[in-house]
């Protein structure tokens, strides 16, 4: 008994040592890498702030928070972009055959994905933070700080999922580069068609069903409940139903690739 609890600490002590390793390595690839420290500092900062500078004051003389209603897809687009990144990031990996020589040292290659994981949060941490910030200088004004934190976490854990399936996606083709590459080419046109910088009030009676329940609209609709203190409602209900088929589907994807070909 003694040697079986010594074997499965010794087991669980590498695991971790091999989830740090990879977090690590994960953090360095990004500090060295400036396009993803712009894709996740800048540019959805940016594109807040273009869209505030071009309509903000139209808006708030019609009294319409536009700072706080595009805090929301500011938000979305930085956790998204991290997804896209880390798809990309891991689809390296795959091609270059560093997981493959994972499999052969006695860790767990499943650890990668921890790592990567991990890496990821902390990215979107910072993405956030910056998209906060630069929301609230613009004048954002969020029902309450509770609710702001609430919509942080769950921003979050938008983040999280998609990474799974942006992850997925890319494994489980036979290019894993090439289907990153599309998914960052196709993601922020997406985003353009969603509620995230224009009120679906505003749109043509015709592509309202489309675009308020196109996967990304009701995750925004919920994260812009959640700042304006409101109960999410329908929309909440069904970013939940997209997050947890994504869920389940991502890692599926994620996992069933490492147990055929890695």
């Amino acid at each position: 008994m003694a040697l079986s609890n010594s074997s499965s600490a010794q087991l669980r002590s590498s695991a971790l040592t091999a989830v740090r390793g990879a977090t690590w390595r994960n953090n360095l690839r990004l500090m060295r890498n400036s396009a993803s420290l712009v894709s996740a500092l800048v540019i959805p900062g940016m594109s807040m702030l273009a869209f505030w500078v071009v309509f903000g004051h139209a808006a708030s003389g019609s009294g319409f928070d536009y700072a706080l209603f595009l805090m929301a897809a500011a938000m979305f687009q930085a956790v998204m972009f991290t997804a896209g990144g880390s798809a990309m990031a891991l689809a390296v990996d795959v091609e270059s055959g560093l997981l493959a020589r994972v499999r052969a040292m006695p860790v767990h290659v499943l650890s990668v994905i921890m790592g990567r994981m991990i890496c990821d949060l902390i990215r979107s941490i910072l993405s956030l933070c910056t998209v906060i910030a630069l929301g609230l200088l613009c004048g954002a004004e969020p029902a309450s700080w509770s609710g702001l934190a609430l919509a942080f976490l769950v921003a979050l854990a938008m983040g999280e999922v998609l990474v799974l399936v942006f992850s997925g996606l890319a494994l489980r083709s036979r290019q894993p580069v090439q289907m990153a590459g599309l998914i960052q080419g196709v993601e922020l046109p997406l985003l353009m068609v969603s509620t995230a910088f224009i009120p679906l009030s505003t749109l043509p009676d015709r592509l309202e069903p489309l675009i308020a329940h196109m996967p990304f609209s009701p995750m925004i609709d919920t994260n812009r409940a959640l700042l304006n203190g409101e109960t999410p409602g329908d929309s909440g209900w069904e970013a939940l139903v997209w997050l947890t088929g994504g869920l389940v589907l991502g890692a599926w994807w994620v996992s069933r690739t490492f147990r055929r070909s890695v």
